[in-house]
């Protein structure tokens, strides 16, 4: 099977369980209700993912190769224009997000994202992987975290005001809270 075939039936599945999310609690959405909606067969599910869990991790890997994409697109080379970029990353999928905070599903991204974003980091360029060893966890994974948990909540009260701050202006506001 192509790749374009692959990507299309996981993003079937991926489409599946959001609509079904909308109208139904997590754990009452089952796998037939997911093949059913995505109008896949259960041998092709399980041929792409091993269970429910196993789609959001798949959306969590689509979602940093997204945001990576993303600050490439906008050349973003400084903590506003890449504060600018995972706002308006963030803007595009409005939806998800709020539809993961509402099923209580974060923590599918939560826990893994110190992988994502070091996932992107060097997607982008911004290290090289061969650069991250012990010592380099050792100095910057204090950091790294608060100032990841920061991004994280701030992203979790922008998501839900209303009217919602353009990402220029939320990244305004970050670089005066670092100042």
């Amino acid at each position: 099977m192509k790749a374009t075939e692959v990507n299309q039936t996981k993003d079937w599945v991926v489409e599946a369980i959001l609509k079904l999310l909308e109208k139904k609690e997590y754990r009452d959405i089952t796998i037939s209700q997911i093949v059913n909606k995505a109008d896949i067969g259960r041998r092709t599910f399980y041929r792409y993912f091993k269970s429910k869990d196993d789609i959001f991790n798949y959306i969590g890997l689509n979602l940093a190769n997204d945001f990576a994409q993303t600050i490439l697109n906008d050349k973003a080379d400084s903590l506003f224009t890449i504060s600018t970029s995972y706002f308006k990353f963030w803007e595009n999928h409005i939806d998800t997000l709020l539809l993961m905070k509402k099923a209580h599903l974060l923590y599918f991204i939560e826990d893994n994202l110190f992988e994502i974003i070091y996932k992107v980091a060097i997607k982008i360029g911004h290290i090289e992987e061969q650069d991250v060893d012990e010592n380099f966890m050792n100095k910057y994974k204090y950091e790294f975290e608060f100032k990841l948990a920061g991004f994280w909540k701030l992203t979790l009260l922008w998501c839900i005001e209303m009217p919602r701050k353009t990402p220029e202006e939320i990244a305004k506001i970050i670089l005066s809270i670092l100042k």
